[in-house]
């Protein structure tokens, strides 16, 4: 693992082999605005004309920029002069706490980055994802916390005072998220959905794929908040590790 090689304001963190391809994460020191993901769409095509071939993309879901790279498609000895570029470029636009790269496909938890950041000034303290995702300003009948990210997959995993699960409460669980009305227009589509018992918990799955940007975090409050309506609901742990 490298640490923070590039003249950055904001922390660093390199783990990827470059095998694979590249997926950078950069966290918010706050929230990021509309006018923030504009700058980094604009320095992503400045960089796809640097890097012919380079064909980067971005996606903003769950409060993060993703930036994916192609790296596996240029020679090894490349990809610290792209990096640096990608890092030199996200430089200029504010509000940024840290980037994260590593091979894209890999998933991140708040203890993996914690502990990569361990020897670092700036850490993540364990309400960090839930700050970013907005669940510490919802008014919920219960406690929810978020223990990392995966991409626009997010995992609930939802617990009861009982401690026991089934197919009759998954099927409440069900019915309180599908009715939910979540705000949006007819033809706005709000995520894949899939809701599945297990021996201790119900498993709500949701892929925001395709969903807007601006409908996000709709969606991933949307079942929070539909859970009020479920009795006996003692926690929601999202992306458990």
């Amino acid at each position: 693992m490298k640490v923070n090689n590039y003249d950055t304001y904001f922390e660093v963190i390199f783990k990827c082999v470059g095998k694979k391809d590249t997926i950078c994460h950069f966290f918010p020191q706050d929230n990021f605005l509309r006018e923030q993901y504009d700058e980094i769409e604009a320095q992503v095509r400045s960089l796809s004309e640097r890097f012919e071939g380079l064909r980067p993309g971005v996606s903003l879901c769950g409060g993060l920029f993703s930036v994916y790279f192609p790296l596996s498609k240029f020679p090894k000895e490349r990809h610290d002069e792209i990096l640096g570029a990608v890092m030199s470029a996200m430089n200029g636009i504010s509000g940024i706490k840290a980037a994260y790269i590593t091979d894209n496909g890999d998933f991140m938890s708040y203890d993996d980055i914690e502990d990569d950041m361990a020897d670092m000034q700036e850490t993540f303290d364990e309400s960090y994802w839930d700050d970013i995702l907005g669940i510490t300003k919802l008014a919920l009948d219960y406690t929810a916390h978020a223990e990392g990210i995966e991409g626009e997959c997010f995992y609930y995993s939802v617990y009861f005072a009982d401690d026991t699960a089934g197919e009759e409460k998954a099927e409440t669980v069900r019915n309180a998220v599908e009715s939910f009305d979540l705000g949006l227009a007819d033809d706005e589509y709000s995520g894949y959905l899939s809701i599945t018992a297990d021996n201790d918990k119900v498993k709500i799955f949701l892929d925001l794929g395709n969903v807007q940007a601006k409908n996000e975090k709709k969606a991933i409050h949307g079942i929070l908040l539909a859970l009020n309506n479920v009795r006996g609901i003692k926690s929601v742990i999202i992306n458990e590790v």
